[in-house]
């Protein structure tokens, strides 16, 4: 009787903790997903940064004639 009465309360705890075990793993790879996410747009952003400050540096070394001047 004792193991039959186990068995019956034991059985719905199972099952909340399977729901909650998956649950668990769901938010797990969504936020590892999230932060590869994240991690990829701020290196593109940190690229295209650095792009931008050397393009803005040889522009303004050819507008102010250091380079023209090297070339004559």
């Amino acid at each position: 009787m004792f193991e039959l009465l186990f068995i019956i309360y034991l059985l719905p705890v199972l099952i909340i903790g399977m729901l909650l075990l998956k649950l668990v793993f769901w938010l797990l790879r969504i936020s590892i997903r999230l932060a590869v996410w994240l991690v990829k747009k701020t290196v593109i952003l940190i690229w295209k940064l650095i792009v931008l400050i050397i393009s803005v540096i040889s522009g303004c070394y050819v507008i102010s004639g250091k380079f023209s001047r090297k070339l004559k």
